[in-house]
């Protein structure tokens, strides 16, 4: 049994509406609860009954945290307290191989501070033993050291241990505290709401791996904060603190943290994850959701860039090209992956959204700064991880069909090639079905550059760019010396999109030694690059500007500060573009439109004999809806959508038992209703 509230979207009568029904949920699991255990809740010990639901009302306003009125696809960060956000954040990325230890580093300084500002004693305990293992850690085992290397996952599990005990130990101050406290409301609420927020530091483990002790922890969260009583409004409605009560719901929840967390016991082959192993009714088969740690972002970027289709821009009906419209499905769809990519809802769109670079993205642990991410990590695909902490740019697939070979290293000669590895190798899909592969590719060799009216035909300025970036671009092909004679254009050829569609060692990469000669890159184009910081394999240059002072720097090119000016305007021109964003933030119509495409691939798919993919299409049509209907301008309008959506899932159902006439059947109605309605979908 599972209590969840979820508080998005909802307008204020919702929210009351909600609220009543969260009373009349909990008194029903308080009975069933007390029936269970042949006691009765006693309505004469200091409260009425009324008023003491109203205290269960202001605890569950007190646990209420608002969310800022979001678009579908912009998640806000969860709103956790330092302690369990700093927890989840480095489980994470201890399970993580190799392990960022600067990370950890950071989350146990972070830790410790907050402990400070509780207990500076048990603070300083905590450091000091945080930091041997973390010397440990972070040792040369090939070295002779004064201190002793701790392999890795010792290490992790070290440290993990460390902090979990200190994550119970916490909830247990801010308990002892509020008890302390109950004749005093505000502070008792207080130390309460502290632990409480505390312990969400374990809560979605316990509530995935011990549902029953985690409803019954719910619970007594709440009649603790009915036991802490109220002081009325303005004088009238007080309602005494009951100890006894708050003593009794309080051992429960202390006794549960002890026998589970004080030791924090890992199942052999699990995850460092809090276990609630000693539990009674914890479940050994259990699988743990899949989860993003603290302070990631992988939402879609807004404005939304302007995507360029070739096909569309010379004006052809997109439902009259069925296979670009199964790879455009397919780069929305987080079902042509495996997991964890599938249950986090993530897709090709959401590192390369509209085919642009999301420079937003982030997840700490696998990311060093926003707009990359290590894709050969063991989260995403565990199979095919190198064990080396390798971080790479998020590329823009603007006019990928003219930017081979691929990866950041160019090692794949082949766009279908890499595709594949992509959906297999870095994010644990199965093998994908030629037809798939095919959408993929014929989808993403329509995507363009941005149009430049200060380019000529073979990639020199016209009269349109500045006097600056005239003077910039003899500079750029400008033969240095100190660069064998070469130029800027000698790599980026101004007549064959600013490439050379080879790979080049520049100095930019760590190799294996000093010595090592395995640190080429492929030449990035700069059509559209203005657009897409930042710059360099591992995003480590936040600007253009960086780049030519890298450039200067490491090549003793010896520009100017006026010459560093007009080169960096150049490289600016060149990278431009006319309309880069959408000039609107409304965009479920055209949101709608691009799920009809998809769906217009349905009677290729079913000639093909591809049920799959056509499972895949009503997936990723039905996902799609439920995310972004929160769009809607009408909220009345919202039956329809929530219709269409059903309409693919009962589409999907009527596919697995082969009943074809039904499917086709479903797919008619969903056009018909959405046709009928595409005005007002919106």
């Amino acid at each position: 049994m599972k209590f969840v509230i979820t508080l998005k979207n909802l307008g204020p009568s919702k929210i009351s509406s909600l609220f009543k029904l969260s009373i009349m949920r909990i008194e029903r699991l308080i009975q069933i609860r007390d029936r269970n255990q042949e006691t009765k809740i006693s309505r004469n010990d200091g409260a009425s009954r009324a008023g003491w639901v109203l205290s269960l009302l202001a605890g569950l306003l007190a646990f209420w945290h608002p969310t800022q009125d979001v678009h579908a696809h912009i998640v806000p960060p969860e709103n956790l307290h330092p302690v369990a956000e700093i927890y989840r954040r480095a489980v994470f990325t201890l399970n993580l191989n190799p392990v960022q230890w600067d990370q950890i580093r950071s989350d146990v300084d972070a830790f410790g501070s907050y402990w400070k500002s509780v207990d500076s004693t048990q603070s300083e305990q905590f450091r000091r033993k945080a930091e041997t293992i973390l010397a440990r850690a972070s040792v040369d085992p090939e070295k002779q050291n004064d201190v002793e290397f701790l392999p890795r996952k010792d290490a992790a599990l070290h440290v993990f241990r460390l902090l979990t005990r200190s994550v119970a130990s916490l909830i247990q101050n801010q308990l002892i505290a509020a008890e302390r406290n109950l004749g005093q409301h505000a502070n008792a609420l207080k130390h309460v709401n502290e632990a409480r927020e505390i312990y969400a530091a374990f809560e979605d483990v316990v509530l995935a791996t011990d549902p029953e002790a985690g409803a019954r922890i719910g619970i007594n969260w709440l009649k603790m904060i009915g036991a802490i009583g109220s002081p009325g409004l303005l004088g009238v409605g007080e309602i005494k603190a009951d100890p006894e009560r708050f003593a009794r719901e309080s051992r429960d929840i202390l006794a549960y943290t002890r026998a589970n967390f004080h030791e924090g016991v890992v199942p052999a082959g699990r995850k460092l994850a809090p276990w609630p192993v000693n539990s009674p009714s914890f479940n050994p088969n259990a699988k743990l959701p899949a989860k993003l740690p603290p302070g990631h972002n992988v939402n879609k970027q807004i404005p939304r860039p302007r995507q360029i289709l070739n096909m569309t821009a010379r004006g052809v009906d997109e439902s009259e090209t069925p296979l670009i419209a199964v790879g455009d499905m397919a780069f929305d769809s987080s079902f042509i992956y495996g997991e964890p990519m599938r249950s986090l809802g993530m897709s090709c769109n959401t590192c390369h959204n509209k085919s642009i670079t999301n420079p937003n993205f982030v997840i700490p642990g696998l990311s060093v700064r926003p707009g990359g991410m290590d894709v050969s990590n063991g989260f995403f695909a565990p199979h095919a991880n190198n064990g080396v902490f390798d971080p790479l740019d998020i590329p823009d697939l603007r006019g990928i069909r003219f930017t081979a070979p691929y990866g950041r290293n160019g090692r794949f000669a082949s766009l279908r090639e890499f595709t594949r590895n992509v959906i297999v190798n870095e994010f644990n899909g199965d093998e994908p079905d030629p037809t798939l592969l095919d959408g993929m590719i014929a989808y993403m060799n329509e995507f363009d550059f941005l149009p430049n009216p200060m380019l000529n035909r073979d990639g020199t300025l016209n009269e349109r760019a500045s006097n600056a970036a005239l003077r910039g671009e003899k500079l750029f092909s400008r033969a240095f010396p100190r660069m064998n004679g070469m130029s800027c254009a000698s790599c980026h050829i101004p007549s064959a999109q600013f490439l050379d569609h080879k790979r080049h060692n520049i100095g930019s990469v760590r190799g294996v030694s000093v010595d090592s000669i395995d640190q080429a890159m492929d030449t990035p184009t700069l059509l559209s690059a203005k657009f897409t910081p930042p710059y360099f394999h591992d995003g480590s240059l936040p600007t253009l500007r960086s780049v030519n002072e890298w450039f200067n720097t490491n090549y003793q090119l010896n520009l100017s500060a006026s010459e560093l000016d007009d080169l960096t305007a150049y490289v600016e021109v060149v990278g431009d573009g006319s309309d880069a964003y959408e000039n609107s933030s409304l965009y479920l119509d055209a949101e709608m439109e691009e799920f009809s495409f998809f769906l217009s691939a349905y009677e290729f798919l079913d000639e093909k004999k591809k049920p799959e993919l056509i499972n895949v299409t009503f997936q990723t049509v039905a996902l799609e809806i439920r995310n972004h209907k929160w769009e809607l301008q009408d909220s009345s309008v919202m039956p329809v959508m929530d219709r269409l959506a059903e309409l693919m899932d009962e589409a999907h159902q009527a596919s697995l038992k082969g009943d074809q006439a039904l499917v086709a059947n479903k797919v008619r109605e969903y056009r018909n209703l959405y046709e009928s309605n595409v005005e007002i979908l919106k």
